[in-house]
């Protein structure tokens, strides 16, 4: 039996990505959030899956006429819930900030995450039963504990920031951010449930001389697509309601003059969070007989690299030193978590 080290190296390289991709935000210039999300997603929900099956996906025609229809829809309809769970998340910042979100959203999509999938398959008995599984269960809530802690600490750090005078002023209003979290990480958990309903599509493809590497991009191409088009008409209705609409095409606020290079940092996060996941597919083709734990893994090491992305760009360097041996307790946990996981699939190998 084998650590499955290079698996789990892959997720990680997969949630590093995703940990970045938003930081060619801070490069655009004269432009609104929706105008960058707009290019973002469009990128990363729809160009590059188009893309990625059109190059790596062999005699496509043919996998997709063959492939159960009951399948393409059921893998688009979780990606549309995943993209609403995006908006829920975009607005429950707005009310309860970025650590809470976080901890919550993301821990939920996690735990249940590991469930859905065996739970709608009949699987979860299988995984539940055997040594491996239950020592992924314990990893999972190990990590859960850890991003919770991630959320305590950086609550904690939001507050001594604004009470220093640097920090936003924005309301704290957990009545509704709270709920918001929980639609979000129920709705994104849905994304694990949207990528495993395109299997017989994915088999479809093997046959048919796809690369088991890349053969999630098959996967994306339903559950990506769902996920753009459920919040397309979202974005561009509030584009039009702020009148920024022209800014799609390169314009700045209020019609004045923008970077042409606003689009490509659009298109460049984009491309950072779909690389997030063809990382999970070739990952996930790596963690042997347990992969219903690629996500939560996945989502710990997201958790995981967006903090130490976080005290690398010195967001943690004013905090008290209670808040500082916080959040390295709570990192020390999340690595605990990954190696628990990890372990479990060494188990469960034969």
């Amino acid at each position: 039996m084998s650590f499955p080290i290079l698996g789990i190296l892959l997720h990680a390289v997969g949630a590093f990505t995703a940990a970045i991709c938003f930081t060619p935000q801070h490069k655009v210039r004269n432009w609104t959030y929706e105008s960058f999300w707009f290019w973002m997603a469009l990128s990363s929900w729809f160009l590059l899956p188009v893309i990625g099956c059109l190059l790596f996906i062999p005699n496509l025609s043919d996998v997709l006429a063959n492939s159960p229809r009951d399948a393409m829809w059921k893998s688009f309809g979780f990606g549309a819930a995943y993209g609403f769970g995006g908006m829920a998340f975009g607005f429950a910042i707005l009310h309860v900030g970025y650590s809470l979100t976080y901890a919550l959203a993301v821990g939920l999509s996690a735990v249940l995450g590991f469930f859905l999938t065996p739970l709608v398959q009949g699987k979860l008995g299988e995984i539940t039963s055997s040594a491996g599984g239950n020592a992924v269960l314990a990893g999972v809530a190990v990590g859960f504990c850890g991003i919770l802690l991630c959320g305590f600490a950086g609550r904690k750090k939001e507050l001594e920031v604004r009470h220093s005078g640097a920090g936003s002023d924005h309301a704290f209003r957990p009545a509704i951010g709270i709920p918001l979290c929980v639609v979000a990480g129920v709705l994104s958990a849905l994304y694990s449930l949207a990528l495993g309903s395109a299997d017989p599509i994915a088999e479809q493809a093997l046959k048919r001389g796809a690369n088991p590497e890349l053969v999630m991009n098959v996967r994306f191409l339903f559950a990506s697509t769902g996920a753009f088009f459920s919040i397309l008409p979202i974005t561009l209705w509030k584009l039009g309601k702020q009148s920024t609409l022209r800014e799609l095409a390169g314009s700045g606020i209020g019609g004045s003059p923008a970077p042409r290079a606003n689009i490509l940092w659009g298109c460049l996060a984009g491309l950072l969070w779909y690389l997030q996941f063809i990382f999970y597919g070739i990952g996930h083709n790596r963690m042997e007989t347990l992969g219903v734990a690629s996500w939560p893994l996945h989502m710990i090491m997201l958790i995981l690299f967006s903090t130490l992305v976080a005290i690398a760009r010195r967001e943690w360097a004013d905090c008290t030193p209670t808040t500082k041996r916080l959040i390295t307790v709570a990192i020390s946990v999340l690595v605990l978590a990954v190696v628990v996981i990890g372990y479990g699939n060494h188990l469960n190998q034969p």
